[in-house]
């Protein structure tokens, strides 16, 4: 029967914690989220292997810790520099370039909200508004059902007033509006 770290041990010792697991699992965690919000698990892994690194670490040495391929750890920390989860650092009397993750989370976070969410909320607003001249083209040319028409036009729109809330959303989110809890209500209350 194995004994609980919190709890004494047959001999009335406690159990060690293990740096090494808390590690393993800080690690597996940020590979979880990362999985979560879109990006490889890998990503996440070796983001949180330099986070939970008191010194910046050469790939080869990610590669061993994470049991991860030349080509994973390359291209993974290419697009983690891209995004700015991590940076290159240099190591005084080291040929090799070391790794070092960021640590200020909101500028993280507001860097990939500012460019792969607003992307996202653009192409959606630019979708929705084609629809909305599909729409409008069949209405003008009395081709099909006009109540149909009717239907789908307005719910187009409020799809598009969400979309566009959206983009404001992220705007307040990131620091670049103010909140003007009305418009929320009007576009997200029942009509």
């Amino acid at each position: 029967m194995a004994t609980s770290p919190s709890r004494p041990s047959p001999a009335g010792k406690r159990a060690a914690p293990s740096l090494a697991q808390a590690r393993r699992r800080g690690i597996e965690t940020c590979g979880r989220i990362a999985a979560f919000w879109g990006f490889t698990r890998t990503m996440g892994r070796i983001f949180g292997l330099l986070y939970l690194s008191p010194q910046p670490l050469p790939r080869p040495e990610i590669q061993r810790r994470l049991a991860i391929s030349v080509g994973s750890a390359s291209m993974t920390l290419k697009a983690l520099l891209r995004w700015g989860v991590v940076h290159r650092v240099r190591v005084p009397g080291k040929r090799a370039d070391h790794y070092a993750a960021e640590t200020d989370f909101w500028k993280m976070i507001s860097r990939v909200l500012d460019e792969r969410e607003r992307q996202e909320i653009a192409a959606a607003v630019s979708t929705v508004e084609a629809a909305k001249r599909d729409v409008a083209a069949v209405r003008d040319a009395a081709v099909g059902d006009a109540d149909d028409a009717a239907f789908v036009s307005q719910r187009l729109d409020r799809l598009h007033d969400v979309c566009l809330l959206g983009q404001t959303m992220l705007d307040m989110l990131l620091g670049q509006l103010k909140l003007d809890v009305a418009r929320f209500r009007d576009v997200l209350g029942p009509r």
